[in-house]
């Protein structure tokens, strides 16, 4: 079954669901907002200049209803500079933003909570909306728009995810050749993260191809990925996440709980890049510019002075962007004894004074 069938962030408001467990994404775009609002503004040079916005990769919660508020404001903000430019003509800047992510996305409860915002109930003196919102299911690996149709392409931590688990992390007989690891490691052969760069620079390299048609000349790119810092050594660095996450499955599998072979077979299907090597693989494709690029680090939940809380914290950070993999290859009553299991392993984490941070990285590309 391919990933793109299954594979989603956690549905619905509850308390595991990525709505309510998606904070350190949310911060990261607060970050980035800046670079939001100056590249449209360099897209908005007449009233005539509507705009088309694609946010690829949305999910569910904080960070797609705060885009679309901000984009609602931006526009709003910048039709009244307009207006003062020329008192004759009320005409101002339209508004479409469409909403990307797998057909798995929770897409209802998405625009049930876009429907509550205030600026898209809003309407102009003419009776038209602020802004008009279209849901596009589909993989952004995929082309997914008409030809020279986008003005602007928003990701804000999506494109770390991979098409599929690089295949070639699997011997004839379909057993990773990464035993005992999910991801990359310090205890996994060489080749391993060589391998999954690899198919991250396809995969990327694939993304460009597709917006590359869709975007028009001088438009703009702002993506943001979950990646690590430039100095890291790319055939060993690993997440703590991923960290916590292997040390809970090995003791699963200690404890006749899941079989050696079942971990073996689980590879988690994402990498994260430097800004150094985005840079490369765009200036190798060709299509776009790179305006910037920045990494940034956040630590997570760092508000709670309680270890046992913030773990709880982490645990269901984790469970929100992971459950839909995990239940699919391991079953559900599996799923609940792992995070269940996992809060232990990050409360120990936290109690030996480990790091608990995301690294970040933003590159800002424009359209050639």
């Amino acid at each position: 079954m391919e990933m793109k069938n299954y594979f989603h962030m956690n549905d619905g408001n509850g308390e595991l669901s990525y709505s309510q467990n998606s904070s350190v994404q949310a911060r990261v775009w607060l970050m980035n907002q800046s670079l939001l609002e100056n590249a449209i503004q360099s897209l908005i040079t007449s009233k005539d200049s509507g705009l088309n916005i694609a946010d690829l990769g949305c999910g569910v919660g904080n960070v797609p209803l705060g885009l679309v508020s901000f984009l609602v404001e931006i526009m709003q903000k910048k039709s009244k500079e307009l207006l003062k430019l020329d008192n004759n003509d009320d005409q101002v800047p339209q508004l479409q933003i469409y909403m990307n992510d797998l057909p798995s996305n929770d897409f209802n409860s998405l625009f049930k909570e876009m429907m509550n915002l205030d600026v898209l109930k809003k309407k102009d003196d003419d009776g038209v909306p602020l802004c008009f919102l279209m849901g596009a299911p589909g993989s952004y690996y995929d082309r997914l728009f008409p030809n020279k149709s986008l003005h602007l392409v928003h990701a804000n931590y999506s494109l770390h995810w991979l098409s599929k688990v690089p295949p070639r992390i699997y011997d004839d007989q379909r057993m990773s050749i990464n035993k005992g690891n999910i991801y990359i490691s310090e205890t996994s052969p060489a080749k391993v993260g060589r391998i999954y760069r690899d198919q991250f620079e396809q995969d990327f390299t694939l993304f460009l191809k597709s917006r590359s048609k869709e975007v028009i000349a001088n438009g703009c790119m702002l993506l943001t990925l979950r990646g690590r810092p430039s100095s890291t050594n790319p055939l060993t660095w690993t997440t703590f996440e991923f960290k916590i996450f292997t040390k809970t499955l090995a003791s699963l599998v200690s404890e006749g709980l899941i079989k050696e072979e079942k971990l073996d077979t689980f590879d988690f299907p994402c990498y994260c890049a430097t800004k150094e090597q985005l840079e490369s693989i765009a200036k190798k494709e060709g299509s776009f510019e790179v305006e910037t690029s920045k990494t940034m680090v956040v630590d997570v939940a760092p508000e709670i002075e309680d270890k046992w809380e913030r773990a709880q914290v982490i645990t269901k950070i984790i469970r929100a962007f992971s459950e839909s993999l995990v239940s699919s290859h391991f079953g559900e009553d599996i799923s609940t004894l792992l995070y269940d299991k996992l809060v232990h392993f990050a409360n120990q984490h936290l109690v030996d004074d480990q790091l608990a941070q995301n690294h970040a990285v933003t590159v800002l590309l424009r359209k050639k």
